[in-house]
């Protein structure tokens, strides 16, 4: 018996081993995420960039679509051609044609040709699965790119998310409506160009995100001015539906901010009074005869227009989403109003300064904005939370400044150190208040600690739909009978009073 139980157990210890070298074995055996990268178009080839053993791995100009160019000019996107061999992914794209000038945007290579994202994954394997989180780049609609070097920067994606900035169309060249256009549509739709890009590379992530250690099932879209227009614009949109699981929204909001959305005849008249303009209104074919304008004689003529338009950020000039009845039935405020919004959980954040009415960009119309939108998540039965940037350099700090316009850019990407260029670009906002030396913001330890707690704060959500960490004050789902919001400053508090942050009478 001594002997059978013996056996016995000498059989399970070799088992329990054989199956430990086995899954030892089966572990060695998943290859590394390493290049060439096979994605569904062809193999690609990236670069590291980021601290030795921090590594971070970085993929620039993918194409999520083809270039929308002659034929394809304000058309829906169309899926991007495989190729041969591999694509050499370690230079930016050229970058969306710009409809004015802002900061750094304006000395990179612009193009027609713009489809590309960039992907940043600090994942060793593909089986990681960690959560994507796809940038919206500001601008308004009219200016801005996914290449700059502050959101590309590794430090955000070291906290364990895969990183994913969009480049898109944008001012005419994305959001142009026309009858014909509206005409020639399978979906009776025009304008929009610029949503439907996001759309697509929304669309890419699904099919490619895996092969870079991403997990298409966790995916959260942020943004910031513009682009925060852009996320809640997307949330109100029904073509963006199982898209995304989670949004952030940082100042910027066309739930009642700026760019609302208007309705698509609207718009139509817009183009109608462009192609007078461009004196091809009586063209036999003037859809042709404008496919083949150069895109900055359009660009000419849309601020030729856009002057003759009212200055009403909330309608957005010629650069407004339309109401289409295909990719949006409501205005963003509508929808949400309704409840009908893709309610995933969502966090709205802006700068104290932008709001009080001592900052550079004033956008006092945000905390109502952001109110429609914590109203209809509520309504829908979705956590929403709220938030205010109040964290300013010493440097500036002492000269008077307040956190302005773009200032928690820094913070969320990691830039404590001051070596993306954006904080000469923001010291341009910064100097409007007080700060006399804009390309020195006094950076401090407070700054990297507040960077550390966003960008953490940031990934937690991402992964879990809930923004709290170890260690940091609770922050509170929002309700508007208590009115709590985070305020990040060093260090950050909950504080009572968000729907009252007005600028002083």
């Amino acid at each position: 018996m001594k002997k059978s139980f013996s056996i016995f157990l000498a059989a399970v210890v070799a088992g329990a081993l054989f199956a430990g070298c086995r899954a030892t074995q089966t572990e060695k055996t998943e290859p590394p995420i390493t290049d060439p990268l096979k994605i569904e178009t062809g193999y690609i080839a990236g670069t590291l960039i980021g601290e030795p053993g921090n590594e971070v791995r970085i993929y620039r100009g993918i194409p999520y679509a083809a270039p929308p160019v002659g034929d394809l000019r304000w058309k829906p996107p169309v899926p991007a051609a495989p190729w041969d061999g591999i694509r050499e992914c370690t230079a930016f794209s050229k970058i969306a044609i710009q409809a004015g000038s802002m900061g750094i945007a304006t000395a990179m290579p612009q193009s027609e040709d713009c489809l590309y994202v960039n992907v940043l994954t600090p994942a060793k394997k593909a089986s990681e699965r960690l959560p994507v989180m796809v940038w919206m780049h500001g601008g308004a609609y009219a200016m801005g790119s996914g290449n700059d070097a502050l959101i590309n920067l590794h430090r955000l994606p070291q906290h364990g998310i895969v990183l994913v900035n969009v480049n898109m169309r944008i001012n005419t060249l994305g959001l142009f409506a026309h009858p014909l256009l509206t005409r020639e549509s399978p979906n009776n739709s025009s304008g929009n160009y610029m949503f439907l890009d996001m759309i697509a590379a929304l669309q890419w992530v699904q099919r490619n995100i895996a092969a870079f250690g991403g997990n298409s099932g966790n995916v959260t879209i942020f943004g910031e001015s513009g682009g925060g227009a852009k996320v809640s614009t997307l949330m109100a949109s029904p073509l963006a539906k199982g898209l995304f699981h989670r949004a952030i929204c940082e100042s910027g909001s066309a739930v009642g901010g700026f760019s609302n959305g208007a309705p698509l005849k609207e718009l139509e008249a817009i183009g109608e009074k462009f192609f007078a303009k461009l004196k091809i209104d009586k063209e036999a074919d003037p859809l042709k005869a404008a496919r083949a304008v150069p895109p900055e004689k359009l660009i000419e003529v849309r601020n030729a227009v856009m002057k003759e338009l009212p200055q009403d950020l909330t309608m957005g000039g010629v650069d407004n989403s339309a109401v289409d009845g295909w990719f949006l039935e409501d205005t963003p405020l509508a929808v949400f109003q309704a409840g009908k919004q893709n309610a995933v959980p969502l966090i709205t954040i802006a700068n104290l300064g932008e709001l009080t009415g001592t900052g550079g960009l004033l956008l006092p119309m945000l905390i109502p904005a952001y109110g429609n939108m914590l109203a209809g998540q509520a309504a829908a039965g979705a956590k929403g939370y709220a938030a205010i940037f109040d964290q300013v350099p010493a440097g500036w700090k002492k000269d008077g400044t307040v956190s302005t316009h773009a200032m928690e850019l820094m913070y969320v990407f990691g830039d404590y150190d001051n070596r993306s260029g954006w904080w000469a670009f923001t010291g341009g906002l910064a100097r409007q208040p007080g700060a006399k030396a804009a390309e020195d913001p006094g950076l401090t330890e407070a700054d990297r600690r507040v960077s550390e707690i966003m960008m953490k704060m940031w990934a937690q959500f991402a992964g879990t739909g809930d923004p709290n960490i170890e260690g940091a004050v609770e922050w509170p789902v929002y309700d508007r009978e208590s009115d709590r919001y985070m305020y990040f400053a060093d260090p950050p508090e909950v504080k009572s009073g968000f729907s009252q942050i007005v600028p002083p009478k």
